[in-house]
């Protein structure tokens, strides 16, 4: 028998969770937590499969939803901590390979080795949180529940490109791209701080929601999602700025008052400060040149229309889209 059209959508989503699921389930068991870019593709890979989740929730089981759900969060929250510090550890280095005199060296390096002492601390809460992810069955469960979806879908000849799932990634996109755009006041308000950083999840809430439907449209998406991602990584840029505007003086006022516990005077301090200042400075100027960036690409978006065609790409009456063909069934028993 044919499938009801939400069969297809339900379809649609158990493929596009089942692939973020293998993906983080690799990244997991090939983990190398002191490894900078093993951190960051386990991150992607597991905040990518939340957005899946989110926007197939009403297709998943509503217990088992909340259990998943919970637990890719506890993943992406503990590798989302030591990656911050990584990023800043990178800033750190880059400063240091950039400068000629000795003089400004001490302070950068007790920075450093702060930094490298916190993530010390955090990787082991991440072995934590992997161990635990591994030796549960959260994986195994969804996997199981994603592929008998597939299983019943195929054998009722469901179609994965159906008029409903056309009418959801739109509604969905569309949703997305509001909320993204509804932080555009504050595009030339620089002092704005919260604004900017809440545009750049947005940037990254519309980039993973695209990625996910750009199956259905790859031409017609290509471009917006080019954008999304160039919105996020450039406010991602700001927001580092942002983050070292306060760390910094709160890490000097630290180790100035560490100083004087342990050595009774601050007096030595001074050969430290001076390099910390000197980056503060360094990346107060990164930031407004940041900044200035992420305002040319956004004139250079509006120019293009990119938000504004899409808008109205995913406000078009849907239109049938032929399916790709089906691949074949996969083996419960003996999972990929």
């Amino acid at each position: 028998m044919e499938g009801a059209p939400e069969a297809g959508y339900a379809f649609f989503g158990a493929e596009a969770l089942l692939k973020r699921l293998q993906t983080l389930t690799e990244e997991c068991g090939a983990r190398r937590a002191e490894d900078v870019e093993s951190i960051h593709r386990m991150r992607v890979a597991s905040r990518r499969l939340r957005a899946a989740l989110d926007l197939f929730k009403d297709t998943l089981p509503r217990k088992k939803y909340t259990g998943w759900e919970k637990q890719v969060k506890r993943v992406t929250r503990a590798l989302g901590a030591v990656r911050d510090i990584d990023v800043q550890i990178a800033a750190v280095d880059d400063y240091l390979g950039r400068l000629s005199g000795p003089g400004l060296r001490p302070g950068l390096a007790r920075l450093r080795l702060r930094l490298q002492q916190r993530r010390a601390r955090l990787q082991t809460d991440v072995f934590k949180v992997l161990d635990a992810w591994e030796t549960s069955a959260i994986a195994d469960d969804m996997g199981q529940s994603l592929r008998r979806t597939l299983v019943r879908a195929r054998m009722n000849r469901v179609q994965t490109v159906s008029p409903m799932t056309i009418q959801r990634a739109q509604a969905h996109i569309l949703r997305r791209l509001e909320e993204f755009l509804s932080y555009e006041f504050f595009v030339d308000k620089p002092e704005r701080v919260e604004e900017l950083h809440a545009m750049r999840i947005a940037a990254k809430r519309l980039r993973y929601t695209l990625e996910i439907f750009v199956p259905l449209d790859k031409d017609g998406f290509k471009k917006p999602l080019q954008a999304a991602r160039e919105a996020q990584e450039r406010l991602g840029d700001i927001h580092d700025g942002d983050v070292w505007a306060l760390y910094l003086p709160e890490f000097i006022e630290e180790e100035r008052g560490r100083m004087i516990k342990y050595m009774g005077s601050a007096r030595a301090f001074g050969r430290l400060a001076v390099g910390l200042r000197r980056l503060r400075q360094d990346r107060r100027r990164r930031r407004n040149q940041n900044y200035r960036d992420f305002v040319l690409f956004w004139k250079q978006s509006q120019e293009q229309d990119v938000w504004g065609h899409l808008s109205r790409q995913v406000q078009a009456p849907a239109k049938p889209v032929e399916p790709p063909p089906a691949a074949p069934a996969p083996d419960l028993e003996n999972p990929a």
